[in-house]
């Protein structure tokens, strides 16, 4: 239990450098979303139905509630799988949808520190050398950067993994991850 508040507060400070670091779920679906690109295996759209508010938080009650049955499991020596069954639903929603769909819409955890990542200090910032090539919003597997009618990208923290991976990619080095 320290773990889960010192990655809800750690989030509030830096971001959510949980979902990009340590995450084993995204561990384990970013080689299938890799397999999938390199196959041509086709994806489908996550329904705007899940994209919505409602179902997310839906979705953070019904873990909560697992996360409490979990902590009963640990306190009385049962077992109850919830994280073998977190790891099976990304998975599956990786190979049906893609991995932005896990990062954004589905995962739990990622909707509890996308409130407290709101809120962070630190983030990625993109500066005055952003040509909006639109490289960082293509390699973004949560949707968190857009870049409109040729202006600077813009990073939503909210929604940002911390994956670096539009830092790593941008041709300008105009992405930092810095004080905000």
């Amino acid at each position: 239990m320290v773990f889960v508040f010192l990655s809800i507060i750690l989030a509030g400070l830096f971001g959510r450098y949980y979902c990009g670091f340590v995450c084993p779920i995204n561990t384990i679906i970013h080689p299938i979303q890799v397999l999938k690109d390199k196959t041509g295996f086709s994806s489908k759209n996550i329904p705007n139905l899940l994209k919505s508010e409602k179902p997310r938080l839906l979705i953070m009650l019904l873990f909560i509630v697992g996360l409490g049955i979990t902590v009963n499991a640990m306190i009385t020596g049962s077992r109850f799988p919830l994280p073998i069954i977190i790891i099976s639903i990304g998975v599956l929603t990786t190979l049906l949808s893609n991995e932005n769909s896990w990062h954004r819409y589905l995962c739990p955890w990622g909707f509890l520190l996308s409130i407290t990542g709101y809120f962070s200090k630190y983030g990625l910032n993109v500066n005055e050398k952003c040509i909006s090539c639109k490289i960082c919003e293509n390699v973004c597997p949560a949707e968190a950067v857009k870049v409109e009618n040729k202006q600077n990208a813009e990073i939503f923290k909210k929604h940002c993994l911390l994956c670096l991976k539009c830092e790593l990619k941008c041709p300008t080095d105009a992405i930092t991850y810095k004080k905000l």
